[in-house]
């Protein structure tokens, strides 16, 4: 998506047009339609172990902030490391080699 305005440098892309500001499940009733963003959002659909969570997201409102509301509680518990606990990956997917660190 390209840039909107000098004043704001970064593109925005609205995953969800019907209701962008609003945390509900529309965004998966529009993977259900087929409409999904990019094509990462579709596997959720097009893929047989996810898209029977899909489908009850995009059916059930109230489904959809029950699980919302569980992921965030457990996400909520999970603590911050500080110090030496922890680290800053500069490669998300694997530990930093503690040679080149």
């Amino acid at each position: 998506m390209c840039k909107n305005t000098i004043m704001d440098p970064e593109p925005v892309v609205i995953l969800d047009p019907e209701t962008p500001y609003t945390l509900d499940n529309v965004y998966y009733q529009i993977l259900v339609a087929g409409k999904g963003l990019f094509t990462s959002d579709e596997v959720l659909y097009t893929h047989p172990e996810s898209q029977p969570t899909v489908k009850d997201f995009a059916k059930s409102p109230g489904y959809f902030n029950e699980a919302f509301t569980a992921a965030m509680k457990k996400l909520g518990r999970v603590g911050v490391k500080t110090g030496n606990l922890g680290e800053i990956r500069r490669d998300c997917t694997a530990f930093n080699d503690p040679e080149t660190s």
